[in-house]
């Protein structure tokens, strides 16, 4: 999600850009931007508010929280 808003104009334009036979948005992002599919799907998923500077910098303290609890969980279970 925070890749999608920090390039907000590079998504927009892969995935307005026309389709070929056989080409799909989720094929083109993923392809153009190295993405993995569960990474496309949630970028596709967007709502284009989380693009504003406010919901990037909730979804990196959220990311840095997230990061944290998963570091003291293993080293919880690895004691």
């Amino acid at each position: 999600m925070i890749y999608a808003a920090e390039n907000a104009a590079r998504v927009i334009e892969i995935c307005s850009a026309p389709s070929r036979a056989g080409d799909d948005i989720a094929r083109r992002l993923a392809s153009a931007c190295g993405l993995t599919e569960f990474q496309t799907e949630v970028i596709l998923d967007m709502q284009v508010k989380r693009f504003s500077p406010l919901a990037v910098e909730g979804m990196r303290a959220q990311l840095e929280e997230d990061e944290r609890t998963i570091t003291r969980l293993r080293a919880n279970g690895e004691s």
